[in-house]
């Protein structure tokens, strides 16, 4: 009950901070007190993950197999460290630990970064969905039966790699929402493109990293412990994290042309909104049970898919109409001067990743 009522208090809150920054942006005179309450409102939504985490990791470390998502993970012989492991093991605490790595950047970018009202706006609607993602498969839902002991973590994710994968994966997958709301906040207020392309491109090569560390992981753990023979088993789970890291990449290296050309800024937008959008659809892919006869480690059909394809919707649809309607306000020109240019080096790098 209390990890229910905590993810439905982080939802309220996460949706107060976008009224509370929406408003900011329509109402100049009470722009300082509605950013007030919207950081005072991201603070409440991180609060209640946080509690919502721990509660979860509390009823897993004492063994409360009453909840159903404890005793299909954990059991009393395993073994301390795979009991925290525990948390991100299944569908549900995996979706868990996205939002809360979400709402702990949420604290950084409003507090030490200051990003604008429009971006935290972006920034606290993806809480949101990721909140309603969390309540629609809450790892907090009670067993149908009484469970004396709990079945345990699969013993092919009794692996000291896959402890650390997941966390690693979705710091990555978190992240990746901070450059996306800089770019849709920039298009939504007209922002000149040198107050958030610094602070977008540190937060991207960060995601970046992460990501590309946690399909390093992946892929050596799927070696070692499955035996695939290769490193790169071209699995769909596997896939589904490579593709954005993929976009993540050509992001990064369109972002440092149009700093020098501003003309780039329309495919610098284009190319964040693939990024996230993959990283919303390969979630989609693997975890609605759709690839559940193709894939080894995909999840098995789930009531989720639907939620997670009207998410993905969102987002995709969402920021492809907004830069339709304010790409006019965009710098225009020449994207590059000569085919021998740096600038041209780098944009074809971005068009083969």
């Amino acid at each position: 009950m209390i990890g229910t009522i905590s993810l439905a208090t982080s939802l309220f809150f996460s949706l107060l901070a976008v009224m509370a920054y929406g408003y900011a942006m329509q109402v100049k005179a009470e722009q300082e007190r509605a950013e007030r309450w919207g950081r005072v409102s991201l603070f409440g939504s991180c609060l209640a993950a946080v509690i919502a985490s721990i509660y979860l990791w509390v009823m897993i470390l004492g063994d409360h197999f009453e909840i159903a998502y404890v005793a299909s993970y954990s059991s009393k012989e395993l073994p301390l460290m795979y009991k925290i492991s525990a948390f991100w093991a299944g569908q549900q605490g995996s979706l868990l630990l996205w939002l809360l790595i979400h709402a702990l950047a949420s604290l950084y970018l409003c507090c030490r970064q200051h990003m604008k009202a429009a971006g935290l706006l972006v920034y606290a609607l993806i809480e949101s969905l990721l909140v309603i993602l969390v309540l629609a498969k809450s790892p907090f839902v009670a067993s149908v039966t009484a469970v004396q002991d709990g079945v345990g973590l699969n013993p092919l994710l009794q692996d000291p790699w896959m402890a650390v994968h997941p966390p690693v994966i979705f710091i990555g997958y978190a992240l990746l929402a901070v450059p996306f709301a800089y770019a849709m906040g920039a298009l939504l207020k007209d922002e000149n493109q040198k107050i958030w392309l610094e602070p977008a491109r540190r937060w991207a090569l960060f995601a970046w990293g992460f990501l590309g560390a946690g399909v390093f992981i992946g892929g050596y753990w799927a070696y070692k412990v499955l035996g695939w023979g290769g490193y790169w088993g071209w699995d769909p789970v596997e896939n589904s994290s490579l593709v954005p890291w993929l976009l993540a990449g050509a992001f990064v290296h369109i972002l440092h042309v149009a700093k020098r050309r501003p003309a780039a800024l329309s495919v610098l937008h284009l190319s964040v909104i693939f990024t996230f959008a993959l990283v919303i659809y390969g979630t989609f892919l693997t975890r609605s049970g759709i690839l559940s006869d193709f894939s080894v480690h995909s999840f098995s059909g789930t009531s989720i898919g639907m939620t997670l394809a009207v998410v993905n919707a969102i987002v995709l649809i969402g920021g492809l109409a907004l830069l339709a309607i304010k790409a006019g306000n965009l710098p225009q020109g020449k994207l590059y001067e000569a085919h021998a240019s740096r600038e041209f080096c780098l944009l074809l790098g971005a068009l083969v990743l």
